[in-house]
């Protein structure tokens, strides 16, 4: 069975407009190594009054000749940008992702020792190609990434299937049509996504599956493929301009674990209702289930501020049961008390909430209302899964259609701990790793799996489908009993499509 939501099956919101998996986010920023930021163009003022050709270039020649001993070299190529403009199509700066390069270092912190299952990471390399088909050096543009894209003619793509850091890797060469103006920019999505499908195995759009989708390194979504598009030269401009690119097959962002222990830093930035950046550490405590740990993302003032304000509407749990265990008490596997708070009007949830979109890279119209959990002694929650299986549903029409018969589910589950805890209570994953689990196993076992300590102020994700937006059955979790004290906590269920419970 999976935890019941009380809030209505259909949104809540009637009056929103969905915007699909085309939903975007802001961006955010991550401690990469990467080029420095692209200087802006310089433009100088023409001369004033006449002056013959040969005696401005006579002077000319000597001006730049005594300089050129003195002017350092960046000054240097500002000067002879100025002097010698190269008259190119413009690459239009708005909202282009941030530039981080394939280098060793930056593709350690995505890359795999084992395959993930639909993620695959992409290095975009614009070059030129000659008429014979050899490359040609553009060592000129090594410190102006804008110029080497307009300037070049074709891409490199180094495709890491599966994220995987094997040397076995595929290599791609896409060039731009010789009647087409314009730089690598003008090469048309359909020919990259069409070199996709075969090189990454990706499964056409259909009605059980998202459509996939790419994103750059840091989780801003760039493009899906049946996303109506207006202007293809703007998304490959995009492309291009990220060099290493993300594809999953579920469609929506996943935050890569790399490995167990594995610390990521990133920073989340401002919104309408949380104004302040920060900056937090996402560590990998499990890669199988995916299980992501960020410790200080609430504050004290905001976990009692929950607490406190669903302490009136708590109540007994309740679960969506199965087909099979219909008829049977929610307190068979759940004993805890819950209630759904809406942020309609609360400033500080509302922050929270968008605070969990930048962090997750999902948008806030994917997100459930919030459910506060209290558990005292002894109380607990055996382990279940959260996703909907509609094969455990077929006698259930509202939650099949709810779920779009598999098609749309809950994604990932962000855990938030309002409270310490004296003993016990911790949130068990009992399939750390593929071994299976003993024959004689219960659902109540706390004995065995990777066990989470409640902390307050930190949080943890877990992701209920994998990368190719399949249900993942390691995602099995529940709650050990309280031994010692009282456990405040809530999760917020982030599907992987617009459940329209919250307004954008």
């Amino acid at each position: 069975m999976a935890p019941k939501n009380k809030t209505p099956s259909k949104p809540v919101d009637s009056g929103t407009s969905n915007t699909g998996n085309g939903d975007t986010i802001p961006k955010a920023k991550k401690n990469l190594d990467h080029q420095a930021p692209l200087a802006k163009n310089s433009h100088g003022k023409t001369s004033q009054g006449a002056v013959s050709p040969s005696k401005f270039v006579s002077v000319l020649v000597a001006f730049v000749a005594f300089f050129g001993g003195v002017l350092t070299p960046p000054l240097r190529h500002a000067f002879q940008e100025r002097i010698s403009p190269v008259k190119t199509e413009s690459i239009p700066n708005d909202n282009l992702p941030e530039h981080i390069p394939c280098t060793k270092s930056n593709l350690a912190n995505y890359l795999h020792e084992s395959p993930v299952n639909g993620m695959h990471i992409v290095c975009i390399e614009p070059i030129t190609l000659d008429v014979d088909g050899k490359e040609q050096p553009q060592t000129q543009f090594n410190a102006d990434r804008r110029r080497l894209i307009q300037h070049s003619n074709s891409l490199r793509l180094t495709i890491y299937k599966g994220a995987h850091s094997s040397r076995l890797r595929r290599r791609i060469t896409i060039s731009r049509d010789a009647n087409v103006d314009g730089g690598v920019e003008s090469i048309s999505w359909k020919s990259l996504e069409k070199e996709f499908y075969p090189a990454l195995g990706l499964i056409p759009p259909s009605t059980q599956q998202q459509p996939w989708a790419i994103f750059t390194p840091l989780g801003q979504r760039i493009v899906g493929v049946n996303d109506n598009l207006s202007d293809e030269k703007s998304v490959m401009t995009k492309i291009v301009s990220s060099e290493m690119i993300i594809l999953t097959n579920g469609g929506v962002w996943r935050w890569p674990g790399v490995r167990e222990g594995f610390k990521r830093s990133v920073e989340l930035s401002p919104t309408n209702h949380d104004e302040r950046a920060r900056n937090v550490t996402i560590e990998t405590l499990s890669l199988q289930p995916l299980v992501l740990s960020i410790e200080g993302f609430l504050s004290d003032g905001e976990c009692d501020y929950i607490a406190k304000i669903a302490e009136p509407d708590m109540e007994y749990s309740g679960v969506t049961l199965k087909d099979a265990d219909k008829g049977k008490a929610a307190s068979n596997w759940r004993t805890s008390q819950s209630t759904f708070l809406k942020s309609y009007g609360d400033d500080t949830l509302r922050g929270i909430e968008e605070r969990t979109a930048e962090l997750t890279r999902v948008p806030i119209s994917h997100q459930e209302h919030v459910q506060v959990l209290r558990y005292g002694k002894t109380e607990k929650y055996d382990a279940h899964h959260d996703y909907f299986d509609p094969t455990s549903y077929r006698a259930d029409p509202s939650t099949l259609n709810l779920i779009e018969y598999g098609k749309r589910n809950r994604f990932a589950t962000v855990f938030w701990y309002l409270t310490d805890v004296e003993k016990g209570g911790e949130t068990i994953f009992p399939h750390n790793g593929e071994d299976p689990l003993p024959h004689d196993w219960q659902h109540n076992d706390c004995s065995i799996g990777l066990k989470v300590k409640p902390q307050k102020g930190k949080v943890i994700i877990f992701y209920s489908l994998d990368a190719m937006g399949r249900m993942d059955p390691l995602s099995l979790h529940g709650a050990c009993p309280v031994e010692e004290g009282v456990k405040w906590a809530a999760n917020k269920w982030v599907w992987n499509a617009p459940i329209h419970f919250l307004r954008e």
